[in-house]
């Protein structure tokens, strides 16, 4: 249970920095198939794998809230103030592991290269994309909120949900392209510090406005669905196509590489 609740952790980390894959730290560490497997299918299998997949996704969850809440800002300081030793840190943990992705699997078959090369021309494409973009969305105004902005948070988190699961996308760097990661930060952080301060718990009109309640809960449910859909399509992939599928997310792996290198030198 430690094991799994500090690999959530470490998950948790990967997740707030823009740039950073959970999904790779999941393969890095070897639950990616248990974590796409339990959340793809827990709906769907008899109440006793439902315990199993369930105990699992609690360990985890758990490790990936301790995380996002305590690590947010011990990271962002490192990153800041450390950010080459840091990233020397990231790319040590990340290059000796990359072997067991594949381990066991033929990797002279053509098919299994030709999904490297895409999985590796995928990312770099991704990291051309955040070179390109260019903009200081920190210093947005958090928008008024509407329906079609409600709609847009739920879009958006379905979105970086889906870039989470997968290795080498980071999901907080595409809410940074969407114009969101700012304010979703806004939110969070509001939360917490209003939570302390409301005087009166019964007025639900002060709980909806000084929380954030409405983008919260669009953001979290976009969330919730983006994870399910891409967990499946994952599972699927990796139980019919396993081979090609390992060797397209190694080569996502090794070029996240070159995603932390250039976020830190940018």
């Amino acid at each position: 249970m430690i094991k799994l609740i500090l690999m959530g952790i470490a998950i948790g980390i990967a997740n707030i920095i823009p740039g950073v894959s959970g999904g790779t730290v999941a393969v890095i560490f070897g639950v990616y198939d248990k974590l796409t497997e339990s959340v793809a299918n827990i709906l769907f299998v008899p109440m006793k794998k439902k315990i199993e997949y369930l105990k699992f996704l609690v360990q985890i969850g758990i490790g990936v809230a301790i995380g996002i809440i305590l690590f947010a800002n011990i990271v962002e300081y490192t990153f800041f103030n450390y950010p080459k030793t840091t990233g020397f840190i990231f790319s040590l943990l990340i290059i000796p592991s990359v072997p067991y992705i594949v381990k066991g699997e033929n990797k002279k078959d053509v098919k299994n290269i030709v999904a490297f090369l895409l999985g590796s021309l995928l990312t770099l494409g991704f990291i051309i994309a955040n070179i390109c973009y260019n903009s200081e969305t920190s210093n947005e105004i958090v928008p008024v909120i509407s329906t079609a902005y409600i709609i847009k948070l739920f879009l958006c988190g379905s979105i970086s949900a889906g870039a989470m699961i997968i290795p080498g996308i980071s999901g907080s760097l595409l809410l940074l392209m969407l114009g969101e990661y700012a304010n979703i930060l806004y939110y969070i952080s509001t939360f917490f510090k209003e939570v302390v301060k409301i005087e009166n718990y019964s007025s639900f009109e002060i709980l909806i406005t000084k929380l954030n309640i409405y983008p919260l809960v669009a953001f979290s449910l976009g969330l919730i669905i983006g994870v399910i859909l891409v967990s499946k399509i994952i599972n699927i992939l990796l139980k019919k196509y396993r081979s090609i599928t390992l060797f397209f997310i190694t080569g996502i792996v090794i070029v996240s590489i070159l995603q932390i290198w250039v976020n830190i030198l940018m």
